[in-house]
């Protein structure tokens, strides 16, 4: 067996090879991105590769069109979908010239998939069609039921709830015929989740049934945890809120112990709906906040992750000029010179872009992507200073927490794309209903935060009732919000944030559709 090899190792090795043996230089390129991905650095491959590909310029060959293939799940993973889309589209041209049938279905079927992350799922069913009419042709069973599997998750996207069932059931079919058990438990997953979303709560158990006995002999522990996830589903869907509080515990348990921390928020949300349909609202505002202290955690990991990447593999690109300037060093002095200006050239363009890299990931940790507002990383100092200058000149500082009420009811019944739309409108309703002075923030989920300097307690609760009634006459679909309001009374902004969401907690309480002032 071949010893994988580090990636210390494999760069040496990548810059031993003068850049005329382009294939070999592009097989080592593909190992070394490879062995950067799988050591949980999508970014740094991704990275490296585009940077060396427009470095060596390489024509089209079979190695090429295998690393542009691997760009297809890296752009993905790092959420550049749009560049993944890219790579795939080159890749079925490359691999139509120099690869196999088997290889143009694989990337025709990986965009099937990337097209369900952009929730462009009409596009998605036509490649996933294609794939599994070619895999059918060859007769690949395993890749059928895959592809079927795959099909399966846009239709329930798209609510057509009959077909993704006659196709995971197809899917099962085969799979029990393979003996695939692993595969087996994830379509029937998938199944319940289709049942669970077209409210056939009465054929889910049946299929539970099924899932146990598979997921203890597969001895998954993820694949239990998921289970769990699913349950919890199914018990909030039929009121069976103790049951789902049982599952959701289990599930945030074991992605903690397991280290998978990103999985973990949207649990604790499902979480707080929980205790809030138990009438729990001490406990919900409880998880709310663990879950807002875990969700800075992950996000400032996330960009600390990212920009540890970007530096790696800046000083990449520098070993690599490093290396060639020294292969230089027999040339002639004139030659020499051009080459090291050259290089220099190169390092101030990959410094530039390492800058702009690093400027647009702290705009973008400033600015929530979805509603253009403000978020949490800029909240703080925001408030912190409005304290300040409230304080040195004796002027009044009003707080506003909204809450949209029944939010969940609007994903559930015109789906999340719908959701985000709502949420995008709300948040423009909000901030051209505010003066200039005024900050809106998103807080979180469908929560925000709007900061009025210079305004008092009855001038800051005007506000947030002209904000409910015209939230209700004009959004579509009609939404309304409950709010809690509060003046800075000499508190630091952590606890002045506090006083203002306990009384949005208080407007919960007492009906929602309310505001709730000190």
């Amino acid at each position: 067996m071949t010893e994988k090899r580090s990636i210390e190792g494999i760069m040496k090795a990548y810059s031993e090879v003068p850049d005329e043996d382009f294939r070999q230089k592009l097989k080592i390129l593909n190992e070394l991105s490879q062995t950067m991905f799988k050591e949980g650095k999508p970014l740094l491959a991704s990275e490296t590769v585009k940077a060396e590909l427009s470095r060596i310029e390489a024509p089209a060959c079979i190695e090429l069109a295998n690393i542009t293939h691997n760009m297809i799940k890296y752009s993905c993973v790092v959420g550049n979908y749009d560049a993944s889309i890219e790579y795939a589209l080159k890749a079925v041209d490359l691999f139509k010239q120099f690869g196999t049938a088997d290889d143009v279905n694989d990337v025709i079927g990986n965009i099937g998939g990337v097209y369900v992350y952009l929730e462009r799922f009409e596009e998605s069913l036509e490649y996933t069609d294609k794939a599994l009419e070619y895999a059918r042709t060859i007769d690949d069973d395993l890749a059928v039921a895959n592809f079927l599997n795959n099909k399966a998750v846009a239709l329930k996207s798209l609510k057509r709830f009959e077909e993704a069932m006659d196709c995971l059931n197809k899917a099962i079919e085969i799979k029990l015929s393979l003996g695939k058990k692993a595969d087996l438990c994830n379509s029937y997953f998938n199944l319940s989740e289709v049942l669970i979303s077209a409210e056939r709560y009465d054929e889910v158990p049946a299929i539970f049934k099924k899932v146990e006995p598979l997921v203890k002999e597969i001895e998954d522990p993820a694949g239990s945890a998921e289970f769990d996830l699913l349950k919890t589903q199914y018990y909030m869907g039929t009121g069976s809120y103790a049951e789902a509080l049982e599952k959701i515990d289990n599930y945030i348990k074991f992605q903690k112990e397991s280290g998978s921390i990103s999985k973990v928020p949207n649990a604790l949300r499902r979480k707080i709906e929980i205790h809030e349909e138990l009438g729990e609202e001490g406990l919900a505002l409880e998880t709310y906040r663990g879950l807002d202290l875990l969700s800075q955690r992950i996000y400032k990991e996330t960009c600390s992750a990212r920009a540890a990447e970007l530096a790696a593999s800046f000083r990449f690109q520098q070993k690599m000029h490093e290396i060639q300037l020294l292969s230089n060093q027999n040339l002639e002095l004139q030659e020499a010179k051009t080459t090291i200006e050259k290089q220099y050239e190169e390092l101030l363009e990959i410094d530039s872009k390492l800058k702009k890299a690093n400027e647009l990931l702290e705009k973008q940790a400033e600015i929530d992507p979805l509603t253009g507002l403000l978020n949490q990383k800029k909240m703080y100092p925001i408030i912190e200073r409005e304290i300040e200058r409230a304080s040195r000149y004796g002027a009044p500082l009003s707080m506003i927490m909204i809450d949209l009420d029944n939010f969940k009811n609007v994903n559930d019944t015109y789906g999340h794309l719908q959701g985000d739309i709502l949420l995008k409108n709300v948040a423009g309703i909000i901030r051209s209903s505010l003066r200039k002075v005024d900050f809106v923030f998103r807080y979180g989920g469908e929560e925000f935060l709007v900061l009025l300097p210079s305004s008092d307690l009855q001038m800051a609760s005007s506000t947030a009732d002209r904000l409910r009634e015209k939230l209700a006459d004009t959004t579509d679909p009609k939404v309304t919000m409950s709010a809690g309001v509060s003046i800075w009374s000499g508190e630091d902004a952590t606890h002045f944030i506090q006083k203002t969401d306990h009384l949005l907690y208080e407007a919960k309480g007492r009906g929602k559709n309310r505001v709730e002032a000190e």
